[in-house]
């Protein structure tokens, strides 16, 4: 049976270049997505893998929830570290693979990953594991109604600026908020903010609440 793959890079020309060199595996069926193209659920849960990068991942993908089956790999890790596991753990990603990674490396990730696998070097599963253990969960009583609400829509990787469309109040209220937030449950990243919104069910119960 074939892996549906969907190539969705921000630069065309290295997406282009991507899905030619996998079209010759016979058992990985790939499409090819230009940048700025609109993407649904259905066109995500229609592919296995998906190979993308950040810029992509925040815009194409950013108002989609995360996949069931489908699993995202992210390309080029220059994003910096603090990025690298907010996108982790906000769109769960299951394979994190460095630009400059041979084609034989790719074709293994793709198929780890299309089988439920995880694909991630040594350094980042550390940083990821060390943000999820430094965080405690009984933290919540602390937050107000409101800055709950920002956590949770903070753990869908919404900016400042779209936190405040939604809730309808200014981005500067919102970077008030955020700036209590962070010192009440002593946290220094947006990471970390998202870390603790995935983990804690209250915060999970105030974004259901919200869509």
């Amino acid at each position: 049976m074939s892996i549906r793959v969907m190539v969705a890079l921000s630069n065309d020309l290295f997406s282009e270049g991507v899905t030619r060199l996998l079209e010759n595996e016979e058992d990985l069926e790939t499409d090819y997505i230009a940048s700025g193209s609109e993407l649904t659920s259905g066109d995500v849960e229609s592919h296995d893998v998906i190979l993308t990068d950040f810029p992509t991942l925040y815009s194409a993908f950013h108002n989609l929830d995360p996949p069931g089956k489908s699993g995202f790999i992210l390309l080029d890790t220059d994003c910096g570290k603090d990025n690298l596991i907010s996108a982790i753990m906000a769109k769960s990603l299951r394979g994190v693979l460095l630009s400059q990674a041979s084609l034989a490396l790719l074709k293994k990730a793709i198929r780890s990953v299309a089988s439920g696998g995880i694909w991630m070097d040594k350094a980042t599963v550390k940083d990821l594991l060390w943000s999820v253990n430094r965080l405690r969960k009984d933290r919540t009583e602390v937050l107000s109604p409101k800055e709950t609400e920002i956590v949770a829509l903070a753990g869908r990787g919404l900016r400042n600026r779209e936190i405040a469309e939604r809730l309808r109040i200014s981005e500067l209220t919102v970077k008030t908020h955020l700036h209590r937030i962070f010192k009440k449950l002593e946290i220094t990243t947006r990471s970390q903010l998202i870390t603790y919104s995935i983990r804690n069910t209250v915060v999970k119960e105030a974004l259901y609440r919200k869509r």
